[in-house]
């Protein structure tokens, strides 16, 4: 009786939560139909000039077909190469322990505990050294080196659950390490793998600072690039910026609604052993 008793509060306590943290995402839809001088008068009221044109105007102001293009290109390539960087380093090192693989691990750890900004100075030499300075591929690597360790932890916890039964059955049969990992641990892992990919997409499609230090070229602009150009010291262009990041929100949400319960089965998965 006393659980059924908590079940309303907890349910109006959620959803309290649920409209706070939505409420921002709001406010920004229905200011990206006002003019700006309504937008900076009354931030938080309906508009009462519905100004559709914005988006016309968003969509020409930071060329959105193409900067949606790199921004596409970059998180697809990026996050196909974590899943599968991760899932091929979680699966050696829980099938062949060892004192390397021990210590690899070890500093995958370290690699989550150094912030990012004390990497961004040196990781721009390096870029610039290797001769990827202000190119996609540049980025692409970098995302690549960032978001390794976390996607590992996470697939680490699904290979332990995975039965060595089958692995061992498809050796009798012939079949080599690179068949074992392609045809039957790849789709074992791919809800966790699933999940992964859904976090790193929305982290590298919303990121900015990886870009910002990346790329210098207007013509290999992020998404949250153009969006940021929009703003100087002397001028802030609020109604063409907020239909600009309304529509760059459209795609990760749509896909979020599209496979939550996919998500949220890949990341139990991946937790119960890890």
């Amino acid at each position: 009786m006393k659980g059924a008793k908590k079940r309303p509060v907890l349910f109006i306590v959620t959803m309290l939560f649920a409209l706070l943290f939505l409420s921002p995402l709001f406010i920004a839809f229905m200011n990206s139909f006002k003019p700006l001088s309504e937008i900076v008068a009354a931030p938080l009221s309906l508009p009462l000039e519905w100004a559709f044109s914005n988006y016309a105007r968003a969509w020409e102001s930071i060329k959105l077909p193409s900067v949606m293009f790199n921004t596409t290109l970059i998180t697809v390539f990026s996050v196909s190469g974590i899943v599968l960087l991760a899932s091929m380093v979680a699966y050696w090192s829980e099938r062949h322990p060892s004192w390397y693989s021990r210590l690899l691990t070890k500093a995958l750890v370290l690699s989550i505990l150094i912030p990012f900004a004390s990497i961004m100075i040196p990781l721009v030499k390096v870029l610039h050294g290797i001769h990827l300075s202000n190119t996609l591929p540049g980025v692409i690597f970098t995302y690549w080196g960032i978001g390794l360790a976390f996607a590992y932890f996470v697939i680490r916890g699904a290979v332990l659950s995975l039965p060595r039964e089958l692995e061992e059955s498809a050796k009798i049969d012939g079949c080599g390490a690179v068949g074992i990992f392609a045809v039957i641990v790849l789709p074992l892992l791919a809800p966790t793998a699933l999940s992964v990919s859904i976090m790193d997409l929305f982290w590298i499609w919303n990121d900015f600072m990886v870009p910002l230090i990346a790329l210098n070229n207007v013509d290999l602009s992020t998404i949250q690039l153009a969006i940021n150009r929009l703003f100087s010291m002397y001028n802030s262009r609020w109604d063409v910026a907020l239909p600009a990041l309304v529509m760059s929100l459209v795609p990760i949400v749509a896909i979020f609604l599209a496979l939550q319960k996919k998500i949220m089965g890949g990341i139990l998965m991946g937790a119960v052993k890890g």
